[in-house]
């Protein structure tokens, strides 16, 4: 009974942990072939749709035999075993009547036989099989454990929606098919952009699992190979922080420095150092079992932090034992994971930053992956690439195969897998436009067609971005959004990492630059403060509320942004703001560095500009009073839309598309008269809606005059503003308030823009 609950607890584990649910029956028979110490453990699930049992998952088969071997139920001994709902037990099963000879499998030297219903509630879902090479049948101890198990496996397949999913990725593939079947799926966009290219599935070594148990009789031998594989690791990681840190200077060095300390780590080297010298196994087989023992004490601390590290460890661990095959002359010793010379959509599970930096860069268009969020190593570098990248795309790999043609659309945070004619359509003309755009940088300031200049400006995170202002004419930055120095550290960063940082955006920027101080919580944590787990985040502790909670970490912050203010122009830009004492804060806070930076005798900006971002309705209702305690506002229309709506901003269709409600344009159309009476004060936008060709003429005719937006957008945008005169705008602006609905607002601006010659916006809007 004991052995039971252990391979039963182990099997929950599997469940709970893994999310990927195409690898869970993989690791579930691996679990079963070591504990009922059997060759073969395969599982056959019984589709539906087609009436075969089909091979599943295998320990010990050829893993080539998986979705290619299936069968009736009925026909051969496993559809027997699951028509008559009985296990069958036997020995020489190649003698029986009714046994199928399946070739390229691996199961011919197999001699002995068992097979089990696997049920629940008089329902059968599958087959396990167990096979050995020993001519007997099994034991009536492996009998009995394998029938308990039959409705506990049954039931944590069907709970964990195994079936489903796995039934359609178990269907043969066909990429040679002239009908593909289409689908769409949503994500994450970590880098804006439009890309389309066709399919490469990036299978991640899987060396840790499948590290065989093996010994040694040489520890002085084995204990050498660790120390050479060690040595090459460090190596190449540190070429690989070069890389990165070459591209990411807001890394530091904490990408690859976090590997290093893994790769010095006493506790697991000595671990490694015992299994090798104490239980003789192997080094690869002790690297892999280290790795388990540490995944699961960092996944028992179930907090997202460390769910990330064990990312950067997972990494780690799998170069060492790259670097061990190589020493063993098992593996070749290539630096590039090599592709096609084309380009293409890299689909993937899962990436580790070495991963991304070894791949030909210049071959990908665009990166869809299952794991990974906005603050990932993998997303940090993809912007840094400039590669279009959608994370959190729960499910692709199970629907994608290689070669399938993708549009990967991260305005609209959408995969779409094959599309139809119609959809290819659409997207034509988007695309081109974006590839004459980047082609074809018109200089000088955005002129609307009567020459009223409107200013177009940048949102960046990183200081690698800074190359692309001059590349798209973007004139300055009217976003640096600090928190991405923060998000991606385990540590608070001090007064002089920050400086370093925020001296080279604003000296490498071609204009004044907006720095918007720290805004994290709700849904960007930071993984050095405790923030307290709230029910509705979006409501919570975040923006100005965390900082004023942490006076401490605002006031180096707030020296370092003064500091590096004086190698140009800045504006101080404080989020979330909801009421007249945070404004009295901050003007108080900046007050006292100031003085303090005095005191020191350290030189410090003295003639910035302080503003707020107007993101939440009581500072729209009461902006007359806000506005004379700032010198200027912007306006976040992401987090805007959220709380006037009551609309998740996560919701990117609903929410791009919401910016064309005539309620929300009155809204912008109140705050372009609020500012227009105080010429002294200055107004932005710099939510998505700034980077929204059909929206950004009804902002001018707003009288808004001022945007931000991602640099690649700045081309497409400026293009929009040439083909509007100032009046037209203010008339389409009147238009659009008479109206009742965004729908109808869109169709206006989509007639418009044909009219004009434009690119057809119809996939502009996301979902629309």
């Amino acid at each position: 009974m004991g052995k039971l609950l252990t391979v039963l607890r182990n099997i929950s584990e599997v469940i709970a942990k893994v999310e990927d649910s195409g690898e869970v029956l993989t690791k579930i028979v691996k679990i079963l072939a070591r504990n009922l110490d059997v060759d073969v453990c395969s599982v056959y699930e019984y589709d539906k749709d087609s009436n075969q049992l089909i091979l599943t998952a295998t320990c010990g088969l050829n893993p080539d035999a998986v979705g290619r071997v299936m069968m009736p139920p009925g026909k051969g001994l496993t559809g027997i075993c699951f028509k008559n709902k009985e296990i069958i037990n036997i020995e020489n099963p190649s003698k029986h009547p009714d046994y199928i000879f399946f070739g390229n499998t691996g199961e011919e030297k197999l001699n002995s036989y068992m097979g089990v219903p696997l049920a629940t509630g008089g329902r059968v879902v599958g087959v396990l099989t167990l096979q050995r090479q020993k001519q007997e049948p099994f034991s009536p101890s492996i009998v009995d454990m394998a029938r308990s198990l039959s409705p506990q496996m049954a039931n944590l397949m069907l709970n964990a929606g195994m079936l489903r999913s796995l039934a359609s990725s178990a269907e043969p593939k066909n990429l040679e098919s002239s009908s593909k079947s289409s689908s769409i799926f949503k994500g994450v966009a970590v880098n804006p952009g439009v890309a389309r290219g066709e399919v490469f599935k990036f299978k991640m070594r899987d060396w840790l699992n499948e590290a065989e148990h093996e010994t040694h009789n040489d520890v002085k031998k084995e204990l050498e190979l660790f120390e050479k594989a060690l040595a090459r690791t460090r190596e190449n990681t540190i070429k690989m922080e070069t890389r990165a840190l070459a591209m990411i200077s807001e890394a530091d060095a904490s990408i690859f420095n976090a590997h290093l300390l893994f790769l010095e780590d006493k506790t697991i080297l000595d671990e490694i150092k015992r299994e090798i010298s104490v239980e003789s196994h192997s080094l690869e087989f002790s690297i892999a079992l280290v790795f388990k023992r540490f995944e699961k004490k960092f996944l028992q601390l179930g907090d997202n932090t460390f769910r990330e590290r064990l990312i950067d460890f997972k990494d780690v661990m799998l170069r060492l034992l790259e670097s061990v095959k190589m020493l063993r002359n098992q593996l070749e010793d290539s630096s590039v994971i090599e592709t096609k010379s084309k380009e293409w959509i890299l689909a993937a599970h899962e990436l580790m930053p070495s991963d991304l930096l070894r791949l030909p860069i210049d071959n990908l268009a665009g990166i869809v992956c299952e794991k990974g969020g906005v603050t990932s190593h993998v997303a940090i570098l993809a912007k840094a690439f400039e590669i279009p990248a959608l994370l959190g795309v729960t499910g692709i790999m199970n629907k994608v195969n290689n070669y399938d043609e993708i549009i990967l659309d991260c305005h609209a945070e959408k995969v779409y897998i094959n599309p139809p004619e119609n959809i290819k359509a659409q997207f034509d003309d988007l695309l081109k436009a974006s590839e004459a755009a980047e082609t074809k940088i018109v200089e000088g300031p955005a002129m609307t067609a009567d020459g009223i200049g409107i200013a177009l400006r940048a949102n960046i995170s990183l200081i690698c971005e800074t190359s692309l202002l001059k590349k798209y004419g973007a004139e300055g930055i009217g976003l640096y959004r600090t928190e991405f120095l923060f998000m991606i550290r385990d540590y608070l960063p001090g007064e002089d990492i920050q400086y370093d940082v925020f001296s080279k955006v604003v000296s490498e920027s071609n204009g004044d630059v907006t720095l918007r101080v720290l805004d994290v919580g709700g849904d960007k944590p930071l993984n050095f403060l405790n923030i307290p787990h709230e029910e509705n985040p979006a409501l919570g502790t975040r923006g100005i509320r965390l900082l004023m909670a942490y006076p401490d970490l605002l006031r180096t912050h707030l020296r370092a942004v003064l500091r590096a203010g004086r190698l140009g122009r800045i504006k101080i830009l404080f989020p979330m703001i909801s009421k007249l004492e945070e404004v009295y804060f901050v003007r108080a806070m900046l007050k006292e560095v100031e003085e303090s930076l005095k005191r020191e005798q350290i030189e410090y900006a003295a003639d910035y500009r302080v503003g707020i971002m107007v993101e939440v309705p009581s500072v729209f209702i009461g902006l007359n009073k806000f506005i004379e305690h700032v010198d200027f506002v912007s306006v976040g229309t992401n987090d805007l839309l959220q709380y006037i709506f009551a609309l998740e901003r996560g919701n990117s269709a609903e929410s791009v598309f919401a910016c064309l409600s005539p309620v929300f344009l009155q809204i912008m159309a109140d705050i372009g008269a609020i500012f227009r009476s105080r010429p002294e004060k200055g107004v932005s936008v710099c939510g998505e809606m700034a980077g929204n060709p059909l929206a950004v003429p009804l902002l001018i005719g707003a009288g808004i005059k001022d945007f931000s937006m991602p640099a690649k957008v700045i081309p497409l945008i400026k293009k929009t503003i040439s083909a509007f005169s100032e009046k037209e705008c203010r008339d389409l602006l009147q238009n659009a308030l008479r109206m009742d609905s965004s729908d109808e607002v869109a169709a206006m601006q989509k007639n418009i823009f044909t009219a004009k010659g434009l690119i057809k916006p119809v996939e502009i809007i996301p979902g629309k």
